[in-house]
């Protein structure tokens, strides 16, 4: 039921002035709309959001659990704080992530945070700061205070928004942190609502486990006295390889909106299965029992290496349709200078070196820019029989060819014996 880890649980924290604002806008007939937990999927997350169809008035609340086990929970953080129409309340998963900020104000990366999905996370700092460890700990360190301040419950005049849920055993206004971010069976397992008023919309605990249809938001089998259900579980699992997808439900109207994850960040269906004697897959079974996206190898630097090496792939299928339009890149004597460009006409391509990066430009426009990957820069060939010569063959004659001594040739074939 609790958190097992040693973790200082607080209490609970409201943002009154949020729940006034959102309890103003549902008064006023506006949409708020909750989500399940995200977990990381920024691109799956932005699909639900087009697909929600938002006016500026309406607000999406998430409930907890944005980062880890994902492809992009620094994007994510990103695109969270910057929508004025998205709010967030705490999960499990931000609570540890804080515990990697030092009292001396340090980022020291908190190891059963990592172990529990953190890697993934901490891997999209690094990609997201393109291998800067400083940029990366600051942006870390930003988004770490701003998610130890969100609220660890929402209550609204006829609906509760909390991550995890609420211990039956205990009055609703003396729980914190361990019940609210943490609690599972005890809660959802329980046959009567905790809050006769309100229903009670929360996450944490993936539907497959809540109900019987993976992939689907489950519903409480038993309602409150205005014949809503008691409590609605949102996590359907963004990675539950079934139904993958993240849920939004209307609190209003009880319209479920499931977005399936997108198959660009299905990390799940690649490189996590082994060799078994049965033919369906193994899940899961892989180095470490690691369940999260590549980003978490190493850090984030296996990810930046394939990064680069796309970049160079697409650098050199650039520069084969460049041959094949004819236009022929040439290298010149660049200086060692800051800055350097010697044209020699217009239909000519130019070399431009500014603080060490190369440039090709052709008839004033600008072709690359950046480093580069090759090492020597020669000049490149244009497809075409330029590298060979063609010979004819000429018909020998009869007398010719029986003077012709086939012995002399290295790639004569021995006689056969002929019979008499």
């Amino acid at each position: 039921m609790s958190c097992s880890l040693d973790l200082p649980l607080g209490p609970s924290c409201r943002d009154p002035s949020l729940e006034a604002d959102l309890q103003a806008r549902l008064d006023a007939g506006h949409r708020i709309i909750a989500v399940g937990d995200v977990h990381g999927h920024l691109a799956t997350f932005r699909a639900l959001l087009h697909r929600l169809q938002l006016n500026p008035e309406d607000r999406v609340v998430c409930l907890g659990d944005l980062i880890d086990r994902g492809p992009d929970s620094a994007g994510l953080i990103s695109l969270v704080r910057s929508d004025p129409r998205i709010v967030c309340i705490k999960g499990n998963h931000e609570h540890m992530a804080v515990q990697s900020i030092t009292a001396e104000g340090n980022v020291e990366l908190w190891q059963p945070w990592l172990q529990r999905g953190g890697k993934s996370t901490w891997g999209s700092y690094i990609v997201r700061a393109q291998g800067d460890l400083w940029q990366a700990k600051s942006n870390f360190f930003n988004d770490a205070m701003w998610m130890d301040n969100l609220p660890t419950q929402i209550v609204l005049d006829g609906v509760r928004l909390v991550h995890a849920g609420y211990d039956p055993r205990m009055p609703l206004d003396a729980q914190g942190e361990k019940e609210l971010l943490w609690i599972r069976k005890r809660w959802f397992q329980h046959d009567k609502p905790v809050d006769p008023a309100r229903m009670v919309v929360f996450g944490h605990s993936t539907t497959t486990k809540v109900g019987k249809c993976a992939g689907e938001v489950a519903f409480s089998s038993f309602k409150l006295d205005d014949e809503r259900p008691a409590w609605v579980a949102m996590d359907v699992g963004a990675y539950n390889h079934v139904a993958p997808g993240i849920a939004a439900l209307d609190i209003k109207t009880q319209r479920v909106i499931k977005q399936t994850t997108l198959r660009s960040e299905r990390w799940f269906e690649y490189g996590n299965t082994v060799k078994s004697n049965t033919k369906k897959p193994q899940r899961w079974k892989q180095e470490g029992n690691r369940r999260e996206a590549f980003i978490a190898e190493h850090y984030g630097l296996a990810a930046l290496r394939m990064a680069t090496r796309k970049e160079h792939v697409a650098e050199l299928k650039a520069k084969r349709r460049l041959r094949m339009a004819g236009v022929v890149l040439e290298q010149e004597d660049v200086p060692h200078s800051a800055f350097h460009r010697r044209s020699r006409n217009d239909d000519d391509a130019t070399l431009t070196q500014e603080g060490g990066a190369l440039d090709w430009v052709h008839n004033g426009q600008r072709i690359r820019k950046g480093p580069g990957t090759e090492a020597d820069r020669s000049p490149p060939h244009l497809p075409g029989p330029t590298g060979f010569r063609v010979h004819h063959r000429t018909k020998m004659n009869v007398k010719a060819r029986s003077s012709f001594d086939h012995t002399s040739s290295p790639w004569a074939r021995p006689r056969r014996s002929q019979k008499s």
